[in-house]
C-alpha cells in the first residue's frame, strides 16, 4: 500500500509528500485510521483509500483548511475523511481506463459498505482536478464544498459525498456489482471497532 502511494504521488503526480525509501507514509498514518485495499489476482495492491473520523485529526480540517468555506472545520462523528486515494495506472494491459474506473467504483463502493455499517452520513476529501475529473466520469464526484485553489503546484478542490442505499445503488450500476466487495468478516470487525459512538 505505502508502495503504491509512493508511486500514485510522489513519482508519477509529483506531490511534496513524506518518503521513506520506497514508501510514502505521513503522520495520519499512526491514528489507527481504516485502510481499504484493493487486491488483484497476484495479491498485490493496484488501489486503497484511508479513512478517519473527523472528530480526530484529519488532513481537511489541519492541512487543507483553506479548502473549506471560511476555513471552518469539519467535526461530526458521522462525516469521515476519505484521503491518499490511488489506483495503480497500470493495472490493466488490455483497457487501462475501463479497469482504473472498475478499481475506483468498487474502493468507493466498499468504503460505502464500511459506512453504512457505522452509521456514516458523508465522507469528505480533497482532490486534485485530475482525480477529480475520474470521479466525474465515473459519476462520483461529490459536491465541491468551495472552488478549486492552488496547494502547492497542484490544484485541488474538497468534496463531500453522500454514503448510504442510495450511493450503493448508484455504485453498483456503474460497476455492475453484485455482492459485498469486503469479506464479511471483515466488514463486522471494522463496524465493530470503529462504531460512530465509539468515535465520538
Amino acid at each position: 500500500m505505502h508502495r503504491l502511494r509512493k508511486k500514485v504521488f510522489h513519482d508519477r503526480m509529483n506531490w511534496d509528500v513524506p518518503v521513506i525509501n520506497t514508501w510514502e507514509a505521513d503522520g495520519f498514518d499512526a491514528l489507527y485510521p481504516v485502510y481499504l485495499l484493493k487486491m488483484n489476482e497476484e495479491d498485490q495492491v493496484i488501489g486503497t483509500v484511508r479513512l478517519l473520523p473527523t472528530t480526530g485529526f484529519t488532513m481537511i480540517n489541519d492541512i487543507f483548511s483553506e479548502l473549506l468555506p471560511d476555513g471552518a472545520p469539519i467535526y461530526s462523528p458521522r462525516i469521515w475523511e476519505g484521503s491518499r486515494f490511488a489506483v495503480d495506472s497500470d493495472v490493466s494491459q488490455t483497457g487501462e481506463r475501463t479497469a482504473v474506473s472498475r478499481t475506483a467504483i468498487e474502493l468507493l463502493l466498499a468504503g460505502n459498505e464500511i459506512g453504512m455499517g457505522i452509521g456514516m452520513t458523508h465522507c469528505v476529501g480533497v482532490f486534485d482536478l485530475n482525480m477529480h475529473r475520474l470521479m466525474k466520469r465515473i459519476g462520483c464526484a461529490g459536491e465541491p464544498l468551495g472552488p478549486p485553489k492552488r496547494i502547492g503546484h497542484v490544484m485541488c478542490i474538497a468534496v463531500l459525498m453522500d454514503m448510504g442505499e442510495g450511493t450503493d445503488a448508484r455504485l453498483r450500476h456503474l460497476g455492475g456489482i453484485k455482492g459485498e466487495v469486503i469479506e464479511p468478516r471483515k466488514t463486522a470487525q471494522i463496524t465493530k471497532n470503529k462504531s460512530v459512538s465509539h468515535a465520538a
